[in-house]
C-alpha cells in the first residue's frame, strides 16, 4: 500500500469486556475488536449491518479467518457457537454512513482482503463461502480498493504484521543521457550528467500525470505463460486481488501462478513485460518515456 499517514480515532471504553471501537475517518469505516468472550457486548444497533471481519487465533499458527455478512453480529454469533477455527480475538469493519455497505460490496471487499492477508508470510486465511457478485461496475470496485489501505492498517491495530513482499517498490530505474554514453570526447563535459542519472517515473507518477487510467487493464506474455492485471488508484498493479508496489514483482507472482515451484520464473523486468490495455498493446515503459519528454519539455 502507499506511504501515508492513516487518521484514526480510537475509543477505550471503561469496561474491560466492551469493543474498542476505531474510526477511520477518511474512508468513514467503523471497526470493532473484541475478544470471543465478550461478542455478546457488540451492540446489536450498531453491528447488525453488512461489512467483513477477521478471526484471529492466538497459538501462534498464524491461522485467520476472513468472512463478511450483511449481518455482522449475526455471523460473528455463528462463529461462537460453530467454530471453523480456534479464533480468540476479531475484528469486524463497517460503513460509518447512512447508507453503509451493500452485499455486492462487502463481497468484494472479503475476497480482496483475504488475498492481502494471504499474501503475507506467516499468515494463513482460512477461507469461508465466497459468493462474491460480479456485478459489480469497474468504478465500483475501484472506490472499495481504496479502503483496503485502511482496512489492512485495521488489522495492523490489532497487532498482526501486514508487511508484505509485494508492498516493496521497484528498484530505482537510472538510465545515462544517450549522447554521455556514446561520445568519449566530451567525456569531461559530460561527467555531471552521468553522476546526475535520469530518475525514470514510477507507476503512481505515471497515474497522476493521466498517463494512464486506474482501471486499465494490463496482459502479458513470457514463456508460454499468459497472465493480466489492474492498475489501482494508487498506482500499484492488482494482480489476483493483491495490490503490487513492483510492477516486476507484479509479473513475476503473476507468470508463477498456477507453475510448479521447479519453473518458476525467477525475475521479470515488468515495464517491458505488461502491456496496456492488450496482449500486443504498447508496454508500461513507453509511458515512462512520453514522461520524460513532458518533464524536458517544461
Amino acid at each position: 500500500m502507499s506511504a501515508q499517514v492513516i487518521a484514526v480515532n480510537v475509543q477505550i471504553p471503561a469496561a474491560t469486556t466492551a469493543p474498542v471501537v476505531a474510526d477511520f475517518t477518511t474512508h468513514a469505516l467503523r471497526v470493532g475488536y473484541f475478544h470471543r468472550r465478550d461478542w455478546q457486548n457488540l451492540p446489536t444497533d450498531d453491528w447488525n449491518v453488512p461489512g467483513v471481519y477477521v478471526l484471529m487465533t492466538t497459538d501462534g499458527s498464524g491461522i485467520v479467518y476472513v468472512g463478511k455478512s450483511v449481518k455482522l453480529r449475526g455471523r460473528i454469533s455463528t462463529h461462537n457457537s460453530d467454530p471453523q477455527i480456534d479464533w480468540r480475538r476479531a475484528l469486524v469493519v463497517k460503513r460509518d454512513t447512512s447508507h453503509g455497505f451493500t452485499s455486492a460490496d462487502v463481497g468484494y471487499l472479503e475476497g480482496r482482503l483475504a488475498a492481502e492477508l494471504d499474501a503475507i508470510p506467516g499468515i494463513t486465511v482460512h477461507r469461508g463461502k465466497e459468493d462474491r457478485d460480479d456485478t459489480l461496475p469497474r468504478h465500483m470496485e475501484l472506490s472499495l480498493d481504496e479502503l483496503l489501505g485502511s482496512i489492512l492498517s485495521a488489522v495492523r491495530l490489532a497487532g498482526l504484521d501486514v508487511h508484505k513482499p509485494a508492498d516493496l517498490p521497484d528498484d530505482e530505474d537510472t538510465e545515462e543521457p544517450a549522447d554521455a554514453a556514446a561520445d568519449t570526447s566530451v567525456a569531461t563535459d559530460n561527467a555531471s550528467w552521468r553522476r546526475r542519472r535520469t530518475k525514470k517515473a514510477k507507476l503512481p507518477e505515471l497515474v497522476a500525470a493521466g498517463l494512464i487510467s486506474a482501471g486499465t487493464e494490463l496482459h502479458l506474455s513470457q514463456g508460454g505463460t499468459t497472465a493480466t492485471g489492474t492498475v489501482s488508484t494508487q498506482g500499484e498493479i492488482v494482480v489476483a486481488g493483491v495490490a503490487y508496489s513492483s510492477v516486476s514483482k507484479a509479473a513475476q507472482t503473476a507468470l508463477n501462478s498456477g507453475r510448479d515451484q521447479t519453473a518458476h520464473v525467477l525475475s521479470s523486468n515488468g515495464w517491458i513485460t505488461w502491456h496496456i490495455g492488450s496482449p500486443t498493446g504498447p508496454v508500461l515503459d513507453s509511458l515512462r518515456d512520453q514522461h520524460a519528454a513532458a518533464q524536458q519539455e517544461q
